[in-house]
């Protein structure tokens, strides 16, 4: 709220305000829809922690870009991410991982060196508006703790999750957010399509290579794919040749 105060003034010599935001907007309920497009969002959705900060934070950003034409401003709602430090990826990386009974939900995960690409390019061009920002593809809750090498525990009630959350984080060190326990429930992929189209560019990694990335630091074997061999290991040549190029040019 501050910084939109700061940059209001008609004396301001602010001209493009990137904001960073997150999927969590969307929230994950049973009867959400298969993808989610940058205009599904339900202003009046009854939230808590981060989905309800991030919804009050996004309108006091569109508040602000009606008032104040000259500033364009670009929203980039990022995926979920899974490096080290982050809760999802220390809850993939239990060697027993509890799960909801029941479920196994899509997850759309975002590498984050495409993370500060996205953010990068949304300064230096023109992209007003706001933008999903995934990686191609979903892997399902049970593939990301097969790659992980894990074991899937289905224990976790469906109901309570906020005694399911206590339970990780009492027990296993894992401090999950609400909105996060909401999509280890139900999934939430959202639908990126925009993105291409106005930054002429998608994130290099996709679900399934974000998820290696991890297992790779880990000093995880990754497990096999489910699609065809060819196609994975050309997926994995062409991470290898990235990562080759990023460490030549530093």
């Amino acid at each position: 709220m501050n910084v939109l105060v700061g940059c209001a003034p008609p004396s301001s010599p602010v001209r493009k305000l990137v904001v960073k935001s997150s999927q969590a907007i969307y929230g994950a309920g049973p009867n959400d829809p298969s993808f989610f497009s940058e205009e599904m969002i339900n202003w009046d959705k009854v939230a808590s922690g981060v989905t309800r900060d991030v919804l009050e934070m996004e309108q006091l950003v569109s508040e602000f870009a009606l008032r104040n034409e000259l500033c364009g401003v670009t929203v980039l709602r990022l995926g979920l991410r899974v490096s080290e430090e982050t809760s999802l990826a220390r809850y993939l990386s239990l060697p027993v991982v509890p799960t909801f009974a029941g479920f196994d939900p899509r997850l759309q995960l975002l590498h984050e060196d495409d993370a500060a690409d996205a953010i990068v390019r949304a300064t230096v061009g023109d992209h007003p508006g706001a933008f999903n920002v995934a990686g191609d593809g979903v892997v399902l809750l049970s593939q990301a703790i097969d790659i992980m090498g894990g074991t899937a525990a289905p224990v976790l009630p469906p109901y309570a999750r906020w005694f399911s959350r206590l339970g990780l984080r009492l027990l296993a060190g894992v401090d999950l957010p609400s909105h996060l326990a909401d999509v280890l429930a139900y999934g939430s992929v959202m639908d990126c399509s925009r993105l291409p189209a106005e930054f002429d560019w998608h994130p290099g990694y996709s679900t399934r290579q974000a998820m290696d990335a991890l297992a790779r630091g880990k000093q995880v074997e990754v497990i096999e794919a489910p699609s065809p061999r060819q196609e994975y290991e050309l997926q994995v040549y062409l991470q290898q040749r990235r990562r080759r190029e990023r460490q030549l040019s530093n």
